[in-house]
């Protein structure tokens, strides 16, 4: 999205989900997402919730900020890669701006990379420290055209970075989608019988590809199941929605919620907009 395309001053930010035109990408990189707002707009409505995933995000405007608990805002680079596991996030503006982005889990993050993500989680990072100047490179050429063109910019950009995405790293995958969505209170060396490897091999794969543990995957999937179940079903009590992301009692879930999100679980019930992955 260029700047001559944004939104004209006093309008809210447009929002637009435009999907690949790929399938197969479709099944390993999540929707594509454009954003653009005026210098005069006030606020980005929404509050992120952590979610385990690797969002890369291209500012073509001036670079918003993140903010985290209250604290005052971070500026992003205007290409950058973000892995939030801790905090809700909200993002400030500051200035006149066009975002596209995507998100992916950590085992295709680390392939686009061709880097563990270990010392990337809960800090924006610029991508030109990861990829170097194929990053600028990369900016440029979306910055030349209109969004849904961009999104076949990345298109391009990621078939070629996921050239060598073979069964090894599609195993990979589904490991990481298993911890993160189907574990529950489920013990992770269930789940290393179930792909048939020892609990300490898939300690070692799950902190190569992602930087985590299989318990902190699914820990992470646990909350974030909580999050979707506190936006989707605003009737549900918190005793059920403890129950189902496989907490013993209310009190052990409310706790761990605290950490990893920076607020109650009713505090982000009554969110009036909250952004989470779901399965």
């Amino acid at each position: 999205m260029t700047s001559q395309s944004m939104s004209m001053p006093g309008n809210p930010p447009s929002f637009a989900l435009i999907p690949f035109a790929a399938p197969a990408l479709g099944r390993l990189v999540g929707t594509p997402w454009a954003m653009s707002y005026d210098a005069g707009t006030e606020t980005l409505p929404g509050t992120i919730a952590p979610d385990a995933h690797v969002e890369f995000v291209f500012q073509l405007g001036a670079p918003c900020a993140i903010q985290l608990d209250g604290a005052p805002g971070q500026a992003m680079p205007a290409a950058s890669v973000y892995a939030q596991r801790h905090g809700a996030l909200r993002l400030a503006r500051r200035g006149a701006n066009a975002i596209l982005a995507f998100r992916a889990t950590p085992a295709v993050a680390t392939a686009i990379l061709r880097r563990p993500l270990d010392e990337y989680w809960d800090r924006p990072v610029c991508l030109s420290e990861l990829i170097g100047a194929e990053a600028h490179r990369l900016l440029d050429r979306l910055a030349a055209v209109p969004a849904t063109a961009g999104v076949a910019v990345l298109e391009s950009w990621l078939v070629a970075r996921l050239a060598d995405w073979g069964a090894e790293q599609d195993r990979q995958l589904q490991i990481q989608r298993a911890l993160l969505w189907r574990s529950g209170g489920v013990p992770v060396a269930a789940l290393a019988d179930a792909f048939g490897m020892s609990d300490r091999t898939l300690r070692r794969l799950c902190a190569r590809q992602a930087g985590l543990s299989p318990k902190q995957l699914s820990m992470s999937g646990r909350i974030l199941r909580a999050c979707a179940d506190l936006v989707d079903r605003p009737s549900l009590p918190l005793a059920e929605i403890a129950l189902r992301a496989g907490f013993g009692d209310q009190p052990a879930f409310t706790n761990a919620f605290r950490h990893y999100v920076g607020m109650t679980p009713a505090r982000l019930r009554a969110e009036p907009i909250v952004y989470c992955e779901r399965p």
